[in-house]
This record gives C-alpha cells, structure tokens and sequence, in this order.
C-alpha cells in the first residue's frame, strides 16, 4: 500500500503518458525536487531491471540515489525502487489507465526506509513532513506532465 498516492486525469494517450513517466532523465522538467537522471550500465531506457542515477535537490540540499526499475509494463505501469548506498529508501510507480481518449495517471510513493532514519533524512533536507512534501510534489509534477501533453 502506497504510503501517498496522487491521481490526475491527462488530456493525451496512455503512450504519450508513458513516454514521459518512463522516461527518468526528463522527470528534472516536471519535478519540483527530482532533477533528472541518467541510466547506468547498459541501459538505455525503461525495461525491467533497468538501472537509473536520479538527482535530487531541496534548497541547497543536492543528493543522489541510484534506482532499479522493478515494474514496466509499457502504457500501463513504471515503477522502480530508490537506495543510497546498500540501504532501501522507497518506491516510486506511475500507473496509466485509459479513459476514452485521456490517461488516469495515478502516482504512488512508499517509504521503505525505518521511520527514524525518515525523520533523519528530512531534518537534513529541510522537509518537516516528507509524505505531505511529496503530495505537493506528485501533484506538482502531474500538473506539469499534464501541461506539456495538453498544449
């Protein structure tokens, strides 16, 4: 279960959707915290088992998480996991369902990391409380998804 889960209907097909959610080195150009990606080894887009470097930025804060893609089903679901180092930080999926000719896009966040730790990180990073940080976020994102697809 998705500790936050955001949902907005988009103007445009699953598979102009999918291009963009699945697609973490442009994530930078709607994230309001994301500042893109680059993938790592030999991949070279989204696929199961992929491998990602995202880049993060909150304030002055900068940090970097590598990410493994553990859900791609092409038009319908991108998901993949975040660690720093060894240890498992959370979960990001995008979920498409067609609806006429819009796309239900519903994106999800899960914490995996131990609660303390959590309050650790979001001192560091200046969050008081990560999960309504993200809402805003996701829902910041989507919007700026869903501008670029309807203009």
């Amino acid at each position: 279960m998705a500790d936050v889960s955001v949902q907005r209907t988009i103007n445009a097909s699953p598979a102009e959707v999918w291009e963009l959610v699945s697609d973490p080195t442009r994530m930078g150009e709607w994230s309001p915290e994301n500042t893109g990606a680059s993938w790592l080894g030999d991949a070279q887009g989204p696929a199961l088992g992929a491998k990602f470097r995202g880049s993060n930025k909150n304030g002055r804060f900068a940090w970097k998480t590598n990410c493994t893609v553990t859900r791609c089903v092409e038009n319908e679901a991108f998901a993949f996991e975040v660690k720093s180092g060894p240890l498992r930080i959370a979960g990001w999926e995008f979920q498409l369902q067609a609806d006429g000719d819009s796309t239900v896009v519903t994106q999800n966040f899960t914490q995996h990391e131990p609660e303390l730790m959590a309050k650790i990180i979001s001192k560091v990073i200046g969050v008081d409380d990560r999960h309504e940080f993200n809402r805003v976020g996701m829902e910041a994102t989507l919007e700026a998804i869903a501008a670029e697809l309807e203009r």
